[in-house]
């Protein structure tokens, strides 16, 4: 009886170690109808235990598109097909040194997905999509998918700015802007967002953000920043968490962040948000949730995942913002560029022209700024334009004169946020005079000498009503000015981004006579 029951064991032993031996390798896929441009995902089963990797070979229509002689650890995979066609994916499974098994799979795709676009879009860059999209068509020829992370980068910008359309996407952008692209260097990325501020009327700026308060408060205001993630790679921020130490990244293409040769650079600062809102830190591209591996490139395809604020900043981030500036005018808000500034007049660029208005009429529009206000700097010796830091701009490194007006975006305790000429930037409270928009009336005048507003003759305008008081500025007669209070013979003045103090003989009040000369209307 034992010896029965032995032998029965032993037959069944040897059948289900035959079924095991002979489990063919299973390969499964999704969507079951994918169309042109679907994410087609693959999973491979190997079909026993012991294997050391896979390799994919895609075919279409009797041609090879996809045979990658090395072997991979990823067992599932994707691919986008650029063609209708009843594609052939064979995966083979490696045992060992001559211990390979294989199997096939038709994928019949028809159709075609709408085009990959919207405020909500993570391009991939190496999903083998963008292989034949030529970015630089002189030689050496450059392919969107090889060197086009800037690109990529500025049209998820785009899109989130709220612009859509044939000339946000990227292969339409890479035509328009080739020639930022430096052969072995890269995109000038300054070149192409300046270009590109020009082209859908944003914002943007020559200063690098490199302060944390600086990247942090540009974030909660709604901005959006680009910036070199490491060497030669380019991704874009989009936000920031609740408490303000993570910024939230948008890579279109995850594997270089983790895989250049100064990927060490980044180690400890990339982090997934878990749904209790905590935040881990990831290592390596295949722990973020939900990533790609594409088998035709052999790398992972774009991710939005998060970063600790101090990299960020420490990279240097650059500025994108909406239009920050809006002129009400009786057939609604237009945005307009900013010349100079006054808490009663300021000079804005509307279209091709620059205009003098009623600041009352001006509207900030960044997420958080104070209603219209200015900034007069008081101190006696001038103030520093700073950093986010506190220190001194190394490119306004000269102190800001008595007088001179900024426009305020925000305030705290100890800074202000402002815009001067060309740069946003802070200054020190305790340096200024806050003034609100004048809302009420004001009268308005031209700086003259001896009755005549024409002319190439300078006056002195002062911080004070005494001879001896700081010298603010200098404006050319004819130059229209804005009047805010009298002293005595003395005038309070605003006039092309300065205020301060004339002598009354040197101002014509408007409605009086002015000999018919001409006013300056400070070009």
């Amino acid at each position: 009886m034992r010896k029965t029951v032995g032998i029965l064991f032993a037959l069944l032993l040897l059948v289900f170690l035959s079924a095991s031996a002979s489990a063919e390798v299973e390969i499964t896929f999704s969507p079951e109808a994918p169309r042109v441009g679907d994410y087609v995902d693959v999973t491979v089963t190997p079909g026993r235990e012991g294997a050391l990797g896979v390799r994919y070979t895609l075919t279409a229509g009797g041609e090879t598109v996809s045979a990658k002689k090395n072997t991979s650890e990823h067992y599932t995979a994707s691919f986008r097909p650029r063609s209708e066609a009843e594609y052939t994916l064979t995966a083979t499974v490696v045992y060992g040194k001559k211990d390979e098994e294989s199997a096939s799979v038709t994928i019949p795709v028809s159709g075609t997905a709408p085009t990959q676009e919207g405020a909500d879009v993570v391009y991939s860059q190496k999903d083998g999509w963008w292989h034949s999209v030529i970015y630089r068509p002189k030689k050496p020829v450059e392919t969107l998918e090889k060197g086009g992370c800037a690109i990529f980068s500025l049209s998820h910008i785009l899109q989130r700015l709220g612009f859509s359309g044939e000339d946000t996407l990227p292969e339409t952008l890479c035509v328009k802007n080739s020639r930022f692209y430096i052969p072995g260097r890269g995109t000038d990325n300054p070149g192409l967002i300046t270009q590109a501020s020009k082209d859908y009327s944003f914002t943007t700026q020559e200063d690098l953000i490199e302060t944390e308060k600086g990247v942090a408060d540009c974030l909660k205001r709604g901005d959006l920043l680009t910036f070199m993630i490491v060497t030669g790679h380019i991704a874009m921020a989009d936000g920031i968490s609740d408490d303000g130490q993570y910024v939230h990244i948008v890579d279109s293409a995850t594997g270089a962040t983790f895989e250049r040769k100064d990927r060490w650079k980044t180690k400890g600062h990339i982090f997934v948000q878990e749904e209790d809102g905590s935040f881990t830190e990831v290592t390596s591209a295949d722990q973020l949730p939900g990533i790609r591996w594409f088998f035709e490139t052999e790398d992972y395809g774009g991710m939005a995942y998060w970063m600790d604020l101090h990299y960020c900043a420490h990279q240097g981030m650059r500025l994108v913002r909406k239009d920050w500036l809006q002129l009400e005018t009786d057939s609604g808000a237009e945005s307009v560029g900013l010349d100079y500034s006054g808490a009663m007049i300021t000079k804005v660029i509307r279209g091709e022209e620059a205009v003098r208005v009623p600041t009352k009429d001006l509207r900030w529009t960044t997420v958080g700024a104070d209603s219209p206000q200015v900034a007069v700097v008081s101190n006696k010796k001038g103030a520093n334009l700073l950093d986010g830091d506190g220190k001194t701009l190394e490119r306004y490194s000269k102190k800001i004169s008595p007088g001179s007006v900024l426009t305020v975006l925000g305030t705290d305790d100890e800074l202000c946020y402002v815009f001067w000429k060309d740069t946003f930037c802070y200054i020190a409270v305790k340096n200024v005079e806050l003034l609100p928009a004048e809302k009420g009336s004001f009268n308005e005048g031209i700086v003259s000498m001896n009755g005549k507003t024409a002319g190439t003759a300078k006056v002195t305008v002062r911080a004070g009503t005494k001879k001896n008081s700081a010298r603010v500025a200098e404006l050319t007669i004819g130059t229209p000015v804005a009047v805010a209070e009298k002293n005595g013979d003395y005038y309070l003045v605003e006039g092309k981004g300065h205020r301060g103090w004339i002598h009354k003989q040197y101002l014509t009040l408007e409605g009086a006579d002015t000999d018919g000369q001409t006013v300056d209307q400070g070009e």
